[in-house]
């Protein structure tokens, strides 16, 4: 309710010596009033100092320091690479930019590690956006856009290249930039083949008396597993899925599809729950990739669904059962299907921060992500790069023929697909840790299985 003041007439007297006594306030008011605003200015000249003090630090050429995190230490297929990129950065920023590496001994640990920081909002400045850490950083607001600051660096932009960008687009906004473009076939062993009678099956039902052959000949046929992400198999799943026909395609170029009860999928899961029983090593069950990559490099399968990172290991006697790599051979799935997708790829993680350590931690990102690291993981890990910027010279060819294959086999393949890492959400992608012992064990029907796939994508909503 709004109220009207009442003004009352006043006495001449008494109106005199209001009056007076107004010229008293008035007086005071003023000296208020200037005291005020000299204050006001004070702050908002401490406040102007203060802002100048921080971009002289900045300016100053005092080190800033930003976080980053890897998995790829160690064994892992990408620590070479990784270190190679990390070691010339340094070189190049040294006395400006020093980078606080936390390493994490596996993906999962990795992932589970930045799933708890990004719920208290502290990832690190720069993350890998795998399996839903893109999605929890965008949600918890330290996922920056990165769209503006490409538009501002026409270089950085051109050298990561449009498919790159709008494959991890959501509307208008980018939240991570891939450094490699993944093309996924699998790896066989030539020799296995030959002596079991068998080459790289055309259709599915080949790839199954394909196993049974393998297995007759007193061969493993496959490297598989199902703990952390259930990698070597649901490459497997998601290309028997990807090739069956125009609906599986679709379904496996589909993001963050909200069922997965549907006939294509089903039908892999049948085949996957007979290569689980009766076509793998006894550990596969709960295994790491480091398990499932163990087992046929030391020769204990006959098949790995992997990418072309994995090269570098077939020579590497560290590694690898001695004169392996020349027994190594490369085939597009059956019914000529291949992965092929970029990667989810880095998120910088600095809404909020300081600005020096927001162009710091940008800095890193396009040296991550930009020619010069894809030169590096392209020569010592294999991994294609995102644009013809930086080509495959005869001379790489000719050193690494199995990828000048795959590339070649991607030229002429009748249908490219994702990966369930890239299509599902990571309550999704747990569920199929959870359930692949079930599905082996004859508990679960394929079918069951599906529904509980279906149940696990709509927790995250």
């Amino acid at each position: 309710m709004k109220f009207k003041k009442l003004m009352a007439v006043l006495l001449t007297g008494c109106m005199v010596f209001s009056l007076t006594a107004c010229g008293g306030n008035d007086s005071k008011e003023k000296t208020d009033s200037n005291t005020n605003k000299e204050t006001t200015q004070e702050a908002d000249q401490d406040e102007k100092d203060a802002q100048e003090d921080s971009k002289e630090e900045a300016d100053s050429g005092e080190e800033v320091e930003i976080d980053y995190a890897t998995f790829m230490v160690g064994s892992h297929l990408s620590a070479k690479a990784e270190a190679k990129v990390i070691e010339e950065f340094n070189e190049k920023y040294a006395g400006k930019i020093k980078v606080n590496i936390e390493e994490l001994p596996s993906d999962s640990a990795y992932v589970d590690k930045m799933k708890t920081l990004a719920a208290s909002k502290d990832l690190p400045d720069v993350v890998l956006g795998k399996e839903g850490i893109r999605e929890l950083a965008v949600k918890n607001g330290q996922a920056v856009d990165l769209i503006p600051l490409l538009d501002e660096d026409a270089e950085w932009k051109s050298e990561i290249g449009d498919g790159a960008i709008e494959y991890n687009k959501e509307g208008d906004a980018l939240y991570s930039i891939a450094n490699a473009k993944q093309v996924i076939g699998y790896f066989y062993n030539k020799e296995m083949f030959d002596k079991a009678g068998v080459k790289p099956a055309e259709t599915w039902d080949e790839f199954m008396e394909n196993n049974e052959k393998l297995s007759a000949a007193g061969y493993t046929p496959l490297a598989m597993m199902t703990g952390e992400n259930c990698w070597t198999t649901n490459l497997w799943l998601a290309a028997m899925i990807g090739t069956n026909g125009q609906e599986g395609n679709d379904f496996m170029n589909t993001y963050h599809p909200e069922s997965y009860e549907n006939e294509s999928v089903i039908k892999g899961l049948e085949m996957i729950q007979k290569c689980l029983q009766s076509y793998t090593t006894s550990d596969a069950i709960g295994a790491l990739f480091a398990n499932s990559a163990n087992n046929f490099l030391q020769e204990k399968t006959a098949m790995i669904a992997n990418g072309t990172w994995m090269t570098p290991d077939f020579s590497d006697p560290e590694k690898a059962a001695e004169g392996l790599a020349d027994k190594v051979g490369v085939a597009a799935y059956p019914e000529s299907g291949l992965i092929e997708q970029y990667e989810i790829g880095y998120v910088l993680c600095t809404n909020g921060e300081d600005e020096a350590v927001q162009e710091a931690a940008l800095e890193f990102l396009k040296f991550k992500t930009g020619k010069r690291a894809q030169e590096i993981f392209l020569e010592d890990n294999g991994a294609l790069p995102l644009t013809d910027l930086v080509a495959l010279s005869d001379d790489f060819k000719a050193a690494n023929p199995l990828i000048a294959e795959l590339v070649e086999a991607s030229n002429s393949n009748e249908w490219d697909f994702n990966n369930i890492d890239n299509t599902a959400v990571a309550s999704t992608i747990e569920a199929f840790s959870s359930y692949y012992p079930e599905l082996a064990s004859g508990g679960m029907a394929p079918f069951d299985f599906a529904a509980k796939l279906t149940e696990a994508a709509a927790k995250t909503k």
